[in-house]
């Protein structure tokens, strides 16, 4: 199949909800991939963070291939060494408050898990943010702010208020009223949005006070995004939920919900799915994590997003076009005064592949492998995209 009949297959084919680069990718190793034509790209996205740990990992690919011989499936109402051992990592990694752990497939999955632990918990309202994103399934789609993606699924859950993000005074309407608060420590979809070390100590304060669930979404943050394991870490705060996913098993679906047994539990089959913590995914957790903690991966996050971010303000300052330059780690974003359109598709153009959040900001979500080599070249290209488009 050429790149035409592939691209006109998949359009009249698939279901049109994906905003498509007309690239046909065909291979991936460690930061880069390649399109059809053999071009090579420097992947900012990584499938929106999912391949933290490069593309097509050795390790992570002969841990799957191993188990793909051994055995695919193995439903929950069996127990698997690959499973077991899964349980084991991911306690490692986790808060050792939280000891209890559901195995899904995806990000949005853990939080549906969550949203009904919290219903489990109290009737209460839930709090959710302005700016916030928790998916797009009906429960999680409750929990995001932003009205484009809810304006044709109305009504959604009618017990889930929005609070003002980063804002002190808006935590009074934190209370007894309220069962659970979602919150995303880093606003990823919103642009790499950021709120102050005081505002999360009064949020867990106003929590602990009324008796409130914390439940942290590090889907996007978490797993060394932001030079520590969790974003949370940086501001103190103590969930009672954690919700994770992405880059958990090095591109295998997956999601998981970790919570406290001892007062935040599901009981027999209240909640249950049937590919969570299969075989082959399990194994690509186990090996993830494994790769996570042997190879020096969070501090190279956290060295090589702060060359990464004195770049983007060098050039903040070289250019009146960038409006502001933030991040934490290897999760950052030039926020443009105009619409970026035309520089994604330059950086395209250039071997660059990077992400968006809405019209003005460029975000960047790399393989935590990124070297300083390789942000010194996204830094140069970067600055011949922001050249040229002075030019224009």
């Amino acid at each position: 199949m050429n790149d035409k009949e592939l691209i006109d297959t998949e359009d009249q084919n698939l279901a049109p909800v994906y905003q498509k680069f007309p690239i046909v990718l065909e291979k991936g190793d460690d930061c880069y991939v390649w399109d059809s034509s053999g071009k090579k790209y420097l992947d900012l996205m990584a499938g929106y963070g999912v391949s933290l740990l490069g593309h097509s990992n050795e390790k992570i690919v002969q841990a799957i291939s191993d188990q793909a011989k051994q055995l695919t499936s193995c439903h929950g109402s069996f127990y698997n060494e690959q499973r077991a051992r899964a349980s084991i990592n991911i306690n490692k990694i986790t808060p050792k408050h939280l000891d209890n752990i559901y195995l899904c497939n995806s990000g949005a999955e853990a939080v549906e898990a969550a949203l009904k632990l919290c219903k489990k918990h109290s009737k209460n309202k839930i709090i959710s943010m302005s700016g916030s994103y928790h998916g797009k399934t009906i429960g999680s789609l409750s929990l995001t702010w932003s009205p484009k993606y809810k304006k044709s699924f109305k009504p959604l859950l009618d017990d889930v208020d929005f609070i003002s993000f980063g804002s002190s005074d808006s935590l009074s309407e934190i209370n007894d009223e309220t069962g659970a608060v979602f919150l995303e420590v880093i606003q990823g979809e919103s642009g790499v949005k950021f709120a102050s070390v005081e505002y999360f100590k009064q949020l867990q304060e106003q929590c602990t006070k009324h008796n409130v669930l914390l439940v942290v979404d590090e889907i996007q943050t978490g797993l060394g995004r932001t030079g520590k394991m969790w974003a949370h870490e940086h501001y103190g705060l103590v969930p009672d939920i954690l919700c994770i996913g992405k880059g958990l098993a090095g591109g295998m679906p997956v999601g998981a919900m970790i919570s406290r047994s001892d007062s935040t539990n599901f009981s027999l089959g209240e909640h249950t799915t049937t590919f969570g913590g299969n075989p082959l995914t399990s194994s690509a957790i186990n090996a993830s994590i494994e790769f996570l903690l042997s190879n020096n991966i969070i501090n190279n996050a956290e060295q090589s997003g702060e060359i990464f971010l004195n770049g983007l303000k060098k050039l903040k300052s070289e250019y009146d076009s960038v409006r502001d330059v933030r991040g934490l780690g290897l999760m950052l974003a030039l926020e443009s005064k105009f619409p970026i359109k035309d520089l994604l598709f330059d950086g395209l153009n250039n071997g660059l592949i990077m992400l968006y959040s809405g019209r003005t900001i460029l975000r960047f979500l790399p393989p935590l492998t990124l070297n300083e080599a390789q942000v010194n070249s996204v830094l140069q290209i970067l600055n011949t995209l922001l050249q040229n488009s002075k030019k224009d």
